[in-house]
């Protein structure tokens, strides 16, 4: 079965922006840029982590493995996009 195309960095970038908005900043996506600190800022906490990866493998069909959960891959959006696009490219 021919895999399906993946989705530019753009639109991982703002379907990861919105959610982030919306279950932790009242949907205020003002202020979050690409490379705002998530974690380590406090806007996600480590429970909010599992929402987003809740949401990621949801949205766009990827798994994210106990190893994929780091500071390194769930601080910043760019980083999630990173990530996204590395698992949809290993499907």
């Amino acid at each position: 079965m021919p895999s399906l195309p993946e989705p530019p960095r753009a639109k991982l970038l703002a379907d990861l922006r919105t959610f982030v908005a919306q279950w932790f900043r009242d949907g205020q996506e003002d202020g979050l840029l690409d490379d705002t600190p998530l974690v380590t800022s406090g806007i996600v906490d480590s429970a909010g982590v599992l929402e987003v990866i809740d949401f990621v493998e949801r949205q766009f069909g990827v798994a994210i493995s106990d190893a994929d959960v780091s500071l390194r891959n769930c601080n910043t959006l760019a980083a999630w996009a990173d990530l996204v696009a590395i698992r949809l490219r290993s499907r």
